[in-house]
């Protein structure tokens, strides 16, 4: 084995798991900051940081769920090859709690990660500028990190066995993950 492998601290999906939602949670938390910063110019860093959260939280939960995912943007895509029982729950979670239907929600966002770090290089080749939908952005990204704070150890234990997803049983994700 390679000495740097060895000294990884990302061994298996499940460490990457960790990894992926502290990283969402550090991007939301820093696009948070951004609002109340006195600059006319946050826009797009927020809506960057916000998407990158939820694609953060996306590919962890395909990690818990699958042991992979696709290298994607594309957060719709995301979604759509979790397992379908797991679909059906955030599905009805979303809507319960903001009577909003995920799906179209993330349709609407679905590409916002691109065009939020591409916006200039648009805007100056064609003097318009692209449309985002901060609203369901923020309130997705949100609900994505704390449905994996909630469910996380039970989402790992439902297809941790089967998967390739391996990790030692006795740490939690609800360990590493401060709610």
């Amino acid at each position: 084995m390679d000495l740097f492998m060895s000294n990884a601290r990302i061994k298996n999906a499940f460490d990457e798991a960790i990894f992926l939602m502290d990283q969402s949670i550090a991007s939301f938390e820093s696009a948070k900051v951004l609002v109340d910063s006195p600059s006319e110019y946050t826009s797009m860093p927020i809506i960057t940081l916000q998407s990158f959260s939820l694609e953060c939280s996306l590919k962890s939960l395909l990690l818990l769920t699958c042991g992979k995912y696709p290298s994607s943007h594309d957060v719709l895509d995301l979604f759509e090859r979790l397992p379908e029982d797991e679909k059906k729950a955030l599905l009805g979670e979303f809507l319960d709690l903001t009577e909003v239907d995920l799906k179209n929600a993330l349709t609407e966002i679905r590409r916002d990660f691109i065009g939020s770090r591409y916006y200039f290089e648009d805007f100056r080749k064609s003097y318009v500028g692209r449309a985002f939908s901060t609203g369901y952005l923020e309130a997705v990204a949100n609900f994505f990190i704390d449905y994996i704070k909630d469910n996380g150890d039970s989402i790992y234990q439902q297809y941790g066995s089967g998967s390739s997803v391996t990790c030692s049983p006795h740490v939690m994700l609800s360990t590493k993950l401060e709610r």
